[in-house]
């Protein structure tokens, strides 16, 4: 199956659905920018919630490299999803594996220079933007990424939602895809029905490649 990521969480019993509807990773926001910021302290408790074997991603866009260290240590985070330029001080810097991001605008996705690239553990796609608080919400164009190898494991972000997330995984065929936003009642309240329905989307999408 397509992995799927719920990001943005900031409530224990969101984390506690997530895992037990098949999530293969929960994110939480430390951008100080961002409507789901969670402190490292939320973060531990909120970490504390998720399945074994579910892996936890912290997301990070201007935050320097103490405050990243901290909230992985707090909240045992097993990946670091930045948000922002990739450079080799990061990399250096940080101590767990790095999901790179690439912003897609009309002429295409951000190139990262290959060996920084080469360095991370997947990149995500997202819609470029100018508010830089992790995701957009808004789709970016599908076919500027389908196809193409990039050397890495796919995760496909931007305006995802239980209506669009089945034609997405058939076009770019992702690794995973990532979802906070499209699931929301609110900024960082997940709505369960519509958490189920992107998990079955996401399904019937897989069903029909099969």
């Amino acid at each position: 199956m397509t992995a799927v990521k719920i990001c943005g969480l900031t409530r224990r019993q969101d984390v506690a659905l997530a895992c037990a509807i098949g999530a293969s990773a929960v994110g939480f926001n430390f951008a100080a920018e961002s409507p789901r910021r969670v402190t490292p302290e939320a973060a531990r408790e909120l970490s504390e919630a998720a399945a074994p074997g579910v892996l936890r991603v912290g997301v990070f866009v201007s935050e320097e490299a103490r405050q990243i260290r901290e909230a992985v240590e707090a909240a045992k985070l097993d990946l670091v999803q930045l948000h922002r330029a990739l450079t080799a001080e990061d990399l250096d810097a940080l101590p767990v594996p790095v999901i790179a991001v690439a912003r897609v605008g009309p002429a295409g996705p951000d190139r990262i220079p290959p060996d920084l690239l080469g360095r991370c553990r997947a990149i995500l796609f997202d819609t470029l933007s100018s508010e830089r608080a992790g995701g957009t919400g808004k789709p970016f164009d599908w076919g500027s990424i389908a196809g193409r190898q990039f050397g890495l494991p796919i995760l496909l972000a931007g305006g995802l939602d239980p209506d669009n997330v089945a034609e997405a995984v058939r076009r770019v065929r992702p690794w995973a895809v990532d979802v906070a936003s499209g699931v929301e009642s609110a900024p960082g309240m997940k709505d369960p029905e519509k958490m189920r329905r992107f998990f079955e989307a996401v399904r019937r999408a897989d069903a029909d490649a099969a």
